[in-house]
């Protein structure tokens, strides 16, 4: 179908949520066409509109057949409308078809299909299997009115589903297992419904009358699908093969078709390994022909779709990512990333990476692209963003007057805008791409538009699955404060999304998402670091970043309210990230998550501050193993293909801790000083206390951070984690690895231990560890302390006459004038306030006052001064200096070997 009838149905649609009347039968034309453009969401608005016009139901009201029919639609266009959130569409959906055709007698084949086809979808969301059985319910009872009424549609999926239960019932764990009977009669039951459908109608297009059903697409593939079922691949490969012959099908109508297919030759695979039988590749061979013999689709609907989580936890979190980055290439598994949802230290991390890969996909063929060019992009990676990171963000925010003096007269301007420029600057701009030499980068001129691709036409959730090199989409994760929500930074949209809102529990409004296309001004633009500063905005740390006028809501009465959108840290909503990857279809998660874990304490606070603190803390970590134990379920309940998780305290203890007096001891923990991975754990355990922060790191605590994620990362792909086979790595001599012997170094003094000690400080490391310092600042406290001393021997008369004076002496006029010179700051430092900047408070500009003229100075100072001297100690060379001067370090060589 051409691009002219698309447009032409868009602005149809358009016109009728705009107030245009038409017909029911205009109407129930023009959603197809829709569908075919994947324009859900806007085929249900249209719906949904004409379903409150009072003449046009009353319309629908004089044909019960078109009545039913415009049900159908509108049940289709609100369970398949991304924008709305999961719950809340698939009930919608089932209350429409509820209301038109009920559900507990209906022997319609189109609503029993709907409803079949809505409980699959709840069983994705949230992996429970009695949705699955209900699905099945609802199929079966289609395919009990014969196949013929619905040219097979109901039947082929009952088998399907029957087969994904049967799948579900007899795991590789448990090949003996009771239930391997139920199992077994699931999938006879499925081959019979299959060479059913293949004998009533196969034979179809032999007939004058019916010679027209061989051209059609869901005809073809249905019998194509019952051949491949049955394992009768020849056959399979003759229908599916017309089946692709077939033009003006939408592509993903063909990627939806390929994923099952593909989902069922998964299953045969399975269920041949159970048995005992050697597996076949006959069916990838008919699947790769239905698909063109393109390998890359075919290797892509097996694989599945692949998604990437960077956490967040500052930069020491972007550096842990890194070395997950460098396995990755390694395995060659970077070109299969086909989402990377980013929080705060792993937006930083991310957005980098993806300007990297962005130019890559941009310059280079498909077909062109190798294994070597995604691992120069992350050696790139690896000395780039060390060498911004070294430049010190945090402190750097402060070290220039003018931009504090902005922050004090500028309407929302802010540090955390401020740090959004930085990122750009010292991080970004290294990066070799087509605006490169330019600080500014807009997020919403960053849309990936692949080599031989036409302008403007490529889609990544549409396009991907046929590429060998995947546009992976960035997504960049933040915290909506007005109603708690995720709030996402794309290159083509912004705002919260639907999938995390649960409308049975959650009553606040959800701030839509929209296209830059559709946002009013200034928002048509984004820049690209404040997206990532909103996300790593920590709170209390950093202001929010503030978007006002942005949206308009209904108030009391006639009132219009336009919320001040303001965003901080993804992290408090979701620190792994993983949500993202779900909303956008992915089947095998990879999450990195070097997020702040919360330690242990033998004496916590019990202040003002520290008890909220420890609380928050505590709060996090649930949240945290929710999210965990969300995704093992769903790997579990079959929803999920794949899933590795890795983070910091991978593999470190958790002893129980007797009490006092106890004759029953604990068992002492059996513990190899290496773990599973080959880093020391004490070294591991210095590793997850370092800082969240955005300060220099030093080449130890860099270097140490990405061969901590490296080596997690290949220990942890040894498994068979992901659901498909994941090759030997193509080993790189990465320049992390030269901090590789001092993490396996047994020697509990050794110079890496020293390092990683005042890791976790924010302040005052490089005293802590610099002896020269430490020597030099005593040497100076003495010799002010005996100054002082000596001051005070010589005047001590004057101090005597000093105390013997009255403090003070007050009299009543000095009492009016202190009130009336603080009645007059009061209010004159208020209205200054207002004047200079009314979203800025009092403390807010007396802080940028002490910054703008005495703290830039203490920044520069430190940034030229002690931030040099830290990041000089830190070098590795001179861990090589001080092994010369020791003995040597004892390590286990079994270790040091890449897993």
């Amino acid at each position: 179908m051409s691009d002219t009838v698309t447009a032409a149905a868009v602005a149809s649609a358009k016109s009728i949520l705009a107030g245009a009347e038409a017909s029911p039968a205009e109407v129930l034309a023009l959603v197809p066409t829709l569908h075919r453009d994947r324009q859900f969401g806007l085929a249900r608005r249209m719906l949904e509109k004409l379903w409150n016009r009072r003449s046009f139901v009353q319309a629908l009201d004089q044909n019960p057949t078109l009545k039913l029919a415009f049900a159908h639609k509108r049940s289709l266009s609100t369970y398949k409308d991304p924008d709305l959130p999961a719950d809340l569409k698939n009930t919608r959906a089932l209350a429409i078809l509820q209301a038109a055709d009920r559900l507990d007698i209906s022997v319609d084949p189109e609503t029993l299909g709907q409803a079949g086809a809505i409980y699959k979808n709840m069983w994705v969301d949230t992996g429970r299997e009695r949705h699955l059985e209900t699905s099945l319910a609802f199929y079966s009872r289609g395919y009990d009115q014969g196949c013929a009424t619905d040219f097979g549609y109901t039947g082929i999926n009952a088998a399907f589903v029957l087969d994904v239960l049967a799948d579900l019932e007899s795991p590789d764990s448990q090949p003996a297992a009771a239930n391997r009977q139920a199992a077994d009669q699931r999938r006879a039951r499925a081959m019979a419904i299959r060479k059913d459908i293949l004998e009533s109608l196969g034979a179809w297009p032999q007939t004058p009358e019916n010679a027209w059903r061989g051209s059609k697409w869901w005809y073809l593939v249905t019998l194509g699908e019952a051949c491949f079922g049955i394992e009768d691949y020849d056959a399979a490969e003759e229908w599916l093969v017309k089946a692709a012959a077939l033009t003006d099908v939408p592509d993903w109508e063909r990627e939806t078709t390929a994923r099952q297919i593909a989902g069922l030759w998964r299953i045969q695979q399975r269920a041949r390994q159970l048995r005992g039988e050697s597996t076949s590749e006959r069916g990838a061979d008919v699947l790769a022909r239905f698909l063109g013999d393109a390998r890359e689709a075919c290797e892509s609907v097996v694989r599945g779709k692949v998604g990437l989580a960077l956490s967040g936890g500052g930069f020491r979190a972007s550096l842990f990512h890194i070395g997950v980055l460098a396995k990755l290439a390694e395995l060659d598994l970077l070109r299969h990333v086909e989402c990377l949802s980013c929080v705060s230290g792993g937006s930083i991390i991310g957005a980098h990476y993806y300007l990297e890969v962005r130019q890559l996909l941009q310059t280079k063929a498909d077909k062109d692209i190798t294994q070597q060019d995604y691992i120069n992009i992350v050696a790139r990676v690896c000395d780039d963003f060390l060498a911004g990171v070294e430049r010190n963000i945090r402190t750097r925010i402060a070290a220039e007057w003018l931009t504090n003096l902005r922050m004090i007269f500028q309407p929302d301007y802010s540090r955390t805008m401020r740090a959004g420029e930085l990122y750009e600057s010292e991080i970004f701009a290294r990066v070799k791409d087509d605006n490169a030499g330019s600080h500014e980068r807009w997020l919403s001129d960053l849309k990936i538009e692949p080599s031989g691709a036409a302008p403007g036409t490529f889609r990544p959730k549409d396009h991907n699955w046929r590429r060998a090199a995947k546009a992976p989409i960035l997504v960049l994760n933040a915290t909506s404060l007005n109603t708690g929500h995720n709030w996402q930074f794309t290159a083509t949209w912004m705002g919260e999304p639907p999938i995390d809102i649960d409308s049975e529990v959650d009553a606040n409004y959800r701030l839509r998402r929209m296209y830059y296309t559709d946002a009013p001004e200034p928002y048509t633009r984004v820049r690209l670091g404040h997206a990532v500063a909103a996300s790593a905005c920590v709170p209390g740390l950093f202001e929010p970043l503030a978007l006002a006028k942005l949206y308009e809501r209904a108030g009391y009465g006639e009132a219009k309210v336009q919320p001040v959108v303001r965003l901080v840290d993804g992290g408090v909503h979701d620190n792994q990230g993983a949500s993202a990857l779900l909303e956008q279809g992915c089947s095998v998660l990879l999450v990195s998550d070097a997020s702040g874990q919360m330690n242990d304490q033998d004496n916590p606070s019990s202040g003002l501050l520290g008890v909220p603190l420890r609380s928050n803390s505590i709060l996090q970590a649930r949240v945290r193993v929710s999210q965990f134990q969300d995704l093992s379920s769903r790997r579990r309940g079959g929803t999920l293909k794949g899933l590795m998780f890795v983070h910091l305290k991978k593999g470190l203890d958790t002893p129980p801790v007797d009490w006092v007096g106890t004759q029953d001891r604990s068992d002492p923990p059996q513990q190899d000083p290496l773990l599973g991975y080959g880093i020391q754990r004490d070294i591991q355990r210095r590793l997850a206390a370092v800082r969240t922060d955005l300060d220099s790191f030093s080449e130890a605590e860099a270097y140490s951070l990405m061969v901590s994620g490296y080596r997690m990362t290949g220990s942890a792909l040894n498994e068979p984690l992901l659901g498909f086979p994941v090759g030997p790595p193509k080993t790189q001599a990465w320049k992390f690895l030269q901090a590789m012997p001092m993490l396996t170094d047994a020697d509990p003094q050794s110079w890496l231990r020293r390092q990683l000690k005042v890791a976790d400080k924010l302040a005052l490391k490089v005293w802590l560890v610099t002896r020269r310092l430490q020597i030099g600042f005593g040497i100076a406290a003495v010799l002010l302390l005996s100054f002082l001393g000596r001051a005070l021997y010589d005047n001590w008369h004057m101090v005597g006459e000093f105390w013997a004076r009255p403090l003070f002496v007050l009299e009543p006029s000095d009492v009016v004038w202190s009130l009336a010179v603080a009645l007059i700051a009061f209010v004159g430092l208020g209205t200054l306030a207002k004047v200079l900047n009314y979203r800025k408070t009092l403390q807010q500009m007396l802080v940028g006052l002490g910054m703008a003229t005495v703290g830039f100075l203490l920044a520069r100072l430190h940034l030229h001064v002690f931030d040099k001297i830290f990041l000089w100690q830190g070098r590795l060379s001179h861990a090589r200096r001080a092994s010369r001067t020791t003995s040597p370090p004892q390590t286990q060589n079994s270790a040091t070997t890449s897993p």
